[in-house]
C-alpha cells in the first residue's frame, strides 16, 4: 500500500476553504445543463391590423377592428367588419383551447355571431366532428386550422395571419404584454 503524499505546511494550513472556492468557480463557468425547451406557445393578445380583400382591397380601422386573446387555456375574440353595404358583421366567442407543436384543440363555450356567416344573429357554434386539428411548425411558425372556422392561421413571434379561401388574408399584430413593454 503507498502511502498518500503529505501537502506542503501552507496548503494544509489553508483548509478545506480554497478547494470549495475553486469548486464553486469551476461550476460558474462549466457549460449550463442542457434543460428541456420551454413548450411552444401562442398565447398572447393579438390586435387585427388590416384585412386584405381578393380583389386587393385593403380594409383597417374602423371598417374592420378585432381583438384576439388567448391565455393559458382559455380565448376570447371580438370582431367588427363594416360591409360594403353598410351593415355590421361582428363576432364575440369565449372558448377553451390546447395548444402543442403538433396538434391545437378548441371548445367555443359561447359565441354570438351577426351577419357572419349567414344575416341575422346567432349563437351556434360551428359543428365540428374533431376538436383538434394539426399543427405545422416550420420556420419559426405554426400553421394550423381551428376546427369548424375553414380558417387557416400562420403564427410568428410578431403575430399571425389568418386566411379565408381565396376571400382575405386578416394581418393580427402581437400587443406586448405589460411585463414586455419599456417604462418611458
Amino acid at each position: 500500500m503507498q502511502r498518500p503524499t503529505k501537502l506542503p505546511r501552507r496548503i494544509r494550513r489553508a483548509g478545506i476553504l480554497p478547494v470549495v472556492l475553486f469548486a464553486a468557480a469551476s461550476a460558474a463557468h462549466a457549460a449550463p445543463a442542457v434543460l428541456p425547451s420551454s413548450a411552444p406557445s401562442i398565447d398572447g393578445t393579438y390586435e387585427l391590423v388590416e384585412r386584405v380583400m381578393a380583389d386587393g382591397t385593403v380594409l383597417r380601422p374602423p371598417s374592420v377592428a378585432a381583438l384576439y386573446t388567448l391565455t393559458q387555456g382559455e380565448f376570447s375574440l371580438n370582431l367588427f367588419v363594416k360591409n360594403h353595404d353598410g351593415t355590421i358583421a361582428s363576432e364575440s366567442t369565449i372558448g377553451r383551447y390546447t395548444f402543442r407543436a403538433n396538434r391545437y384543440c378548441e371548445w367555443i363555450t359561447y359565441t354570438v355571431r351577426n351577419n357572419l356567416d349567414k344575416p341575422g344573429v346567432t349563437n351556434e357554434a360551428p359543428a365540428v366532428d374533431d376538436h383538434c386539428a394539426p399543427v405545422v411548425a416550420e420556420h419559426g411558425r405554426f400553421r394550423f386550422s381551428p376546427p369548424g372556422e375553414g380558417v387557416e392561421v400562420s403564427f410568428g413571434a410578431e403575430g399571425f395571419t389568418a386566411t379565408i379561401g381565396h376571400e382575405f388574408v386578416d394581418r393580427w399584430r402581437k400587443i406586448p404584454s405589460p411585463r414586455a413593454r419599456k417604462k418611458p
